[in-house]
């Protein structure tokens, strides 16, 4: 008996032990399993970010990419695009997460342009140490882009007259219910320059072209990858095999490196539409869109 009570000890304890060390590993990754899909490697990799569809608010890739900065398994970024751009600041937000991993915690960053890195999908890259380009990625379409709905003729046909009051000439800008007037379309004109700007800044920022070939090719044009890396737009041409080695390279892991990649939310489909289980933001959000009620400004290719 007393044998049976001993095995019987000494398996407990084993399971306390097999159990206490799985609470553990839990407390340490799980945090970055939350965020980027749970992954019990401790092997130095480079973090997979990707950039695909419309660009909307941006909060859940941000987060993303402040995780993987923070984690010291994570040695690099590769930031796989396919995307024709969307929100102004939801594209500013990302570049910016991309900024603060490589200046604060010192993550070399390399960014791949897939089958389309235009608008601000492009300006998304702009923030890597190294952009390569597949040679038929579309890219470019630098520009930006205001846009709203106007139904004033509609609602005169419907007999329908829509009465504002404002305080100021320019406060109803972006009605729908009132035709634009000249004062507004030149006023919507100075935001999308200073907007404009702001693009050529970062591209400034972070490539080195001149200002003649920048004012040239920055004028809403679409162009391929390796156009992009003929005027200076990216560093070199290749595929996402190629991307991946020259991340791993540059972050000390040779050319064969490990990928975290992140964990995938589930898509929005008609039944949760249907059953009430998406709100209209998740719906903007999943659409890439901003706020519906008044003019958007956009890095969007069209």
């Amino acid at each position: 008996m007393a044998g049976k009570h001993s095995t019987y000890r000494k398996l407990l304890i084993g399971t306390v032990v097999v159990f206490a060390l799985a609470l553990f590993l839990v407390a340490v990754r799980g945090a970055a399993g939350l965020l980027g899909g749970f992954d019990f490697r401790w092997t130095p990799s480079v973090g997979l970010i990707e950039v695909e569809g419309k660009i909307g608010s941006g909060e859940r890739i941000v987060r993303l990419i402040d995780d993987y900065s923070s984690r010291r398994d994570i040695r690099g970024l590769l930031v796989k695009i396919n995307s024709p751009g969307g929100l102004v600041v939801g594209s500013d937000e990302i570049y910016r997460a991309l900024l603060r991993a490589r200046r604060e915690h010192g993550k070399p960053v390399v960014a791949y342009m897939g089958a389309v890195a235009a608008s601000g999908g492009y300006y998304v890259a702009c923030a890597a140490d190294t952009i390569v380009a597949h040679p038929g990625s579309i890219t470019g379409s630098i520009g930006v882009i205001l846009e709203y709905p106007v139904v004033a003729e509609l609602f005169e046909k419907l007999g329908v007259r829509w009465e504002t009051v404002t305080t100021g000439p320019y406060k109803n800008m972006g009605s729908p219910f009132a035709e634009p007037t000249e004062r507004h379309r030149a006023w919507f004109e100075e935001v999308i320059g200073d907007t404009y700007e702001q693009f050529l800044d970062v591209i400034r920022a972070g490539r080195t072209i001149g200002e003649d070939d920048l004012r040239r090719y920055a004028d809403g044009r679409v162009f391929t990858g390796r156009q992009a890396v003929e005027w200076g737009f990216a560093d070199r041409t290749g595929d996402f095999h190629e991307a991946r080695a020259v991340a791993g390279l540059m972050a000390g892991l040779g050319e064969d490196p490990d990928l975290i990649r992140p964990h995938r939310p589930r898509r929005l489909t008609m039944w949760d539409l249907l059953l009430g289980r998406a709100g209209i933001e998740e719906i903007k959000s999943e659409l890439g869109l901003g706020s519906l009620d008044g003019p958007r400004v956009l890095y969007l290719m069209r």
